[in-house]
């Protein structure tokens, strides 16, 4: 799988230089009309395994020296610089939208000395001037809506880091493989992505009962039956490549 950055002009947030800043509500984002996956957590498996494959990938890039590392994502499209859920008018076309997704233009980012930072991207046509809801008040506090935006990050980031804990201990136990993703469009021509791993439900039957246990008690077993079952919305992917295709397509 490829991925576009998200974030095309990220700056830290600014109490002076962001003073009179605000930001327009956001029905799904231009931004991530070119990224084929993003980020979930395991939190969010339950209600992206409705809609989205959950797949994991490699968060180290390739050659690079250290035990393998993977991150939990949810699939947006099965092709470079495609998401199929976001429509030609920018708006996210699911009933579930990916948190990663959510908290844009603002994320954590660390500074220069190891510290978490918020960064907002500066290119992000909702962050204005004019309209919207403002971000820093005329004493330098954040407002309430600011506020609230970053106890969503904190939630999001401390998500993310159990999510992380889990996908270790995936490697840990071997049970994750490479696979490949072919579909069959609606045309008869094929299409293949790679560059995903998916549990092996082989080794996942054949643990042993005391890690099964473990697994069970902590509730990893229903989140890796939440990522099985997402798998067969493969399907889904595959329908709404072939009906973007079919309106790109002139007709005679």
């Amino acid at each position: 799988m490829s991925f576009t950055a998200l974030y095309r002009q990220p700056v830290p947030l600014d109490r002076k230089l962001h003073l009179g800043k605000r930001l327009k509500k956001i029905a799904g984002s231009r931004a991530a009309a070119q990224m084929n996956a993003c980020l979930v957590t395991a939190s969010e498996f339950a209600d992206v395994a409705k809609e989205y494959v959950i797949g994991f990938v490699p968060s180290r890039a390739p050659g690079t020296a250290g035990p393998l590392e993977v991150s939990a994502v949810a699939l947006l499209g099965l092709r470079a610089q495609e998401n199929l859920f976001v429509d030609a008018d920018g708006r996210w076309d699911a009933h579930y939208v990916p948190a990663f997704v959510r908290r844009y233009p603002f994320a954590y980012a660390s500074d220069g000395e190891g510290r978490p930072a918020v960064i907002v991207d500066a290119a992000c046509e909702a962050f204005n001037d004019t309209e919207g809801e403002r971000l820093i008040q005329d004493d330098g506090e954040a407002t309430p809506f600011l506020k609230e935006t970053l106890q969503f990050l904190d939630a999001f980031e401390q998500d993310l880091q159990r999510t992380r804990a889990l996908c270790a201990r995936l490697v840990e136990l071997d049970l994750l493989k490479a696979v490949q993703i072919d579909v069959t469009l609606a045309d008869g021509s094929k299409l293949s992505a790679d560059g995903v791993q998916m549990i092996d439900e082989a080794r996942l039957k054949d643990l042993p009962e005391a890690v099964a246990v473990e697994l069970l008690r902590n509730g990893v077993l229903g989140l890796l039956h939440a990522h099985v079952i997402s798998t067969t919305n493969v399907q889904r992917l595959t329908e709404r490549l072939g009906a973007q295709l079919q309106q790109a397509t002139p007709t005679a």
